[in-house]
């Protein structure tokens, strides 16, 4: 396995999901510094979760699903290579990236706004690592379901699904009392209780537009993770067999 994960990281080394590791956070810190300075903590976060890392997950696994595409697959499904494998690599390189990307914009987040004290809201540093930590785990499912749409109907229809289906559905159900039943909405609605910051981008505070006292019990946050990292499972068994069903055209 660790032979496929090396040559799917070789493909992708110079590549432009790469550089996104560093240029989605960097863009993320630059227009809140731009836009919203006074409240960097808070929108950096939130700016984070609901536009940037929903796009940047569905262009990097486009990109990644593309690298055999150009060749119509052929370079991999006609050498004796165990398919599956294949595919996992793929997935496992997507989540290194959105792992790598992650840990840039919470190192970002620490440093602006807690070591140089920019904006007037101030995230605690466990927060903030349990937050970035809870938004990879509750997002990782969607990657094998936007490689598997990158494979069959490339980025733009990607991008346009995933975005539209996260900010539609997650967004507007993350307050809702079904917001388990909707895996789009789970992580805006985990970062209510861990960061005290509603899907709308305003703290989770009384008198805010959306809030409800019960969005800030942690009682949640465990079962919304369990939820997404079965779907995750459930999502890499599906793709991997279909994967290893197709043909070099």
């Amino acid at each position: 396995m660790a032979a496929y994960f090396k040559s799917e990281a070789l493909k992708a080394r110079h590549s432009f999901s790469k550089k996104l590791v560093f240029l989605a956070p960097a863009f993320t810190i630059a227009a809140v510094l731009f836009l919203s300075r006074a409240y960097f903590h808070q929108n950096v976060y939130n700016w984070w979760y609901v536009m940037i890392l929903p796009g940047m997950i569905s262009v990097v696994c486009t990109l990644v699903a593309g690298q055999d595409g150009k060749m119509k697959n052929m370079a991999v499904m006609s050498l004796p290579v165990d398919l599956k494998k294949v595919w996992m690599s793929k997935i496992l390189l997507c989540m290194l990236i959105v792992v790598e990307a992650s840990a840039v914009i919470l190192a970002g987040a620490v440093v602006i706004g807690n070591l140089l004290g920019v904006g007037i809201f101030k995230l605690p540093l466990l927060n903030q690592f349990e937050g970035i930590s809870v938004l990879v785990l509750t997002f990782l499912w969607q990657i094998p379901l936007c490689l598997f749409l990158g494979s069959k109907m490339g980025m733009f229809p990607t991008i346009i699904i995933n975005m539209t289906a996260y900010m539609v559905l997650g967004i507007l159900c993350a307050v809702k009392g079904l917001f388990w039943m909707v895996p789009y909405a789970i992580p805006a609605r985990l970062m209510c209780p861990i960061l005290k910051i509603l899907p709308n981008g305003l703290p989770a505070a009384p008198g805010n537009q959306t809030f409800r006292p019960e969005l800030l019990s942690k009682g949640v946050i465990l079962p919304g993770i369990a939820i997404t990292l079965v779907l995750l499972l459930v999502l890499v068994f599906v793709t991997s067999k279909w994967y290893e069903r197709q043909e070099a055209r």
